[in-house]
Order: structure tokens, then sequence, then C-alpha cells
């Protein structure tokens, strides 16, 4: 299992902590968006970000879509994530592309803003879906996921992701961490945690000499000094099939199926998720409106 989510305790009960690896998930991924350095990187961490969230707040069948929007010239960065580690998304304007950091990083914190809101809505299944929104600290996600944690859920963690991206945007590395306070957790050990964080050496070095996920966890707390229990593989969700689109463009007023079959004789959709096509020709489209004709809809 090369891409896999842990979820683990320290042993002095101190600190849960969630870790991951998604490697080969986000060269996938980068095959789907026609998206530059800058874009793929935004998304990867929004991805891994989610992940890690939904895992951490999430039980069961579980899943939750976090949007964020800070006006900057990548646009929306929308995800869906679920309990089971499985994930999807996408960047509004993959392409966004920027003069790198002074630090020869990719700029995601002026790519996404600052203007605007991270937004978490969890849907519980039979439940109404709920909505904690907390304003966007720096843009970096990492950053604005730490904060949704502290603000909306009242968990006190720190979120570092790292998805290291070539400039021909090929996906290198990809993985990150959480760590969340647990009661036990005095004002010394979180200070404590601060400082080796402050120190840590960066994610993608680390990955590039063969850590895993739980070799990030124990170099941080130690060695034998963390619990691993339970691992988690993590997949993109299947793709939308022909058949579910057919069902969403039946939901569309009649008036307006047959005004798009008159004008344009059939219909492109777009899979944000994917960058995928998928076409309804002049007689598949009729179909769907006889169909919706006959059942008087």
């Amino acid at each position: 299992m090369a891409d896999k989510l842990i979820r683990a305790v320290t042993d002095n009960g101190k600190f849960r902590a969630i870790a991951i690896e998604a490697t080969d998930m986000m060269k996938t991924v980068a095959t789907f968006h026609d998206a530059s350095q800058l874009g793929i990187t935004i998304l990867g961490r929004a991805l891994l970000g989610s992940l890690m969230v939904s895992n951490a707040i999430l039980k069961g069948d579980e899943r939750l879509a976090i949007s964020i929007d800070g006006q900057g010239p990548a646009g929306k960065v929308v995800v869906e994530a679920s309990a089971q580690g499985e994930v999807r998304g996408y960047v509004t304007n993959p392409k966004v592309t920027l003069p790198l950091t002074p630090k020869g990083q990719p700029d995601v914190a002026n790519a996404v803003g600052t203007d605007g809101f991270l937004s978490v809505t969890k849907d519980f299944g039979a439940n109404e879906p709920f909505t904690g929104q907390v304003a966007l600290v720096t843009g970096e996600i990492g950053d604005d996921l730490t904060y949704y944690m502290a603000k909306s859920e009242q968990i006190p963690s720190a979120v570092a992701v790292s998805v290291l991206v070539d400039p021909d945007s090929t996906v290198v590395t990809a993985g990150g961490f959480m760590v969340s306070t647990l009661p036990d957790a005095t004002d010394e050990d979180i200070a404590a945690l601060e400082d080796k964080l402050a120190n840590f050496p960066a994610i993608s070095t680390q990955m590039l000499e063969g850590f895993t996920p739980s070799d990030l966890l124990n170099n941080l707390f130690g060695e034998e000094q963390v619990k691993v229990l339970s691992t988690t593989e993590v997949n993109l969700y299947p793709e939308i099939a022909k058949h579910d689109y057919a069902r969403m463009l039946a939901t569309l007023p009649l008036t307006e199926l047959q005004e798009i079959l008159a004008e344009d004789h059939g219909i492109e959709i777009i899979d944000r998720f994917t960058g995928k096509i998928i076409n309804f020709d002049e007689n598949e489209l009729q179909a769907i409106i006889a169909s919706k004709d006959a059942n008087g809809l």
C-alpha cells in the first residue's frame, strides 16, 4: 500500500496524530488537469489536508466538502473527502502562474489569496449538512486548516502538507501530518511541540530520503513514542459515470433541455474533478427529454 493514511497517538497520551503519503495519487491527479506547477501544488495541499481533517473529525460513511476562496488568481479551490480515505477536488484556474517566492518555492499564498474564507461542510447522511467557516489567515492552506481546526472544531492542531512538484508539473512527493492536542497536554508540552515543529526538516526532504508516514511521526516525537492505531488506504473517488450525468441532466427543467436540444443539438459536460469531457449527442439528449416528458416531469 504505497498511498496511505495512519492515525496514531503518543504513548504519553498527550497528542494524537495523522500522517499521510499520497504521491502516487497525486501523480494521477496531475494527469487529469492541464495544470501548472503552482496549480498542482495548491490542489495537492488541499487534497491531503482535507483527507487528514476528514479523518480527524468524521466517522463511518460521513464526508465533508471544503471550499477555499481567497480571491487570488488561482480562483476557488474545492475538495470533497471522506473518513474512508477517498478524495477529489479541483482548482478553478489550475494553470495559475506566479514568480517563485524568495525561497524558490511556488507562491501558494498569493495564488490562493487571503481576501475570503475557508468553508467546511460536513455531511452526516440523514442529518442536515453543517457548515463551518473561518477567514483565511495566510492562503498557505495548511495554516488555514490549522486555524479552522482550532476555531471551528475547538481542537488545537498543527497541519503540515507538502507537495513537491517539478517545473514540468510532475509530482515528486506528496505527504504531510496533523498533530492535535489531547486533554492531558500541558502548556509546556504544547510549547515543546511548537519548538520541534519550528525546526522540523522539510517533509519533502524526508520523503525523498524514503521516510514513511510512521517515520515522520517518529522523527517528530521520538522513536517508539508513537502508537499507530489504524491505517487507511488513500484513493481518489471513482469517476462519475455517464449514466449518473444523465440523471443530473434529467433534473433540469424540461424547457431548458428542449432549448439546449434546439440550439446546440447536444451537450458537452466537463468533469471538474478529472478534466474529462462527457458528450451527449442529439439522440441521447432527446431520450432524456422523452423520459421526462413521459413521466410528466
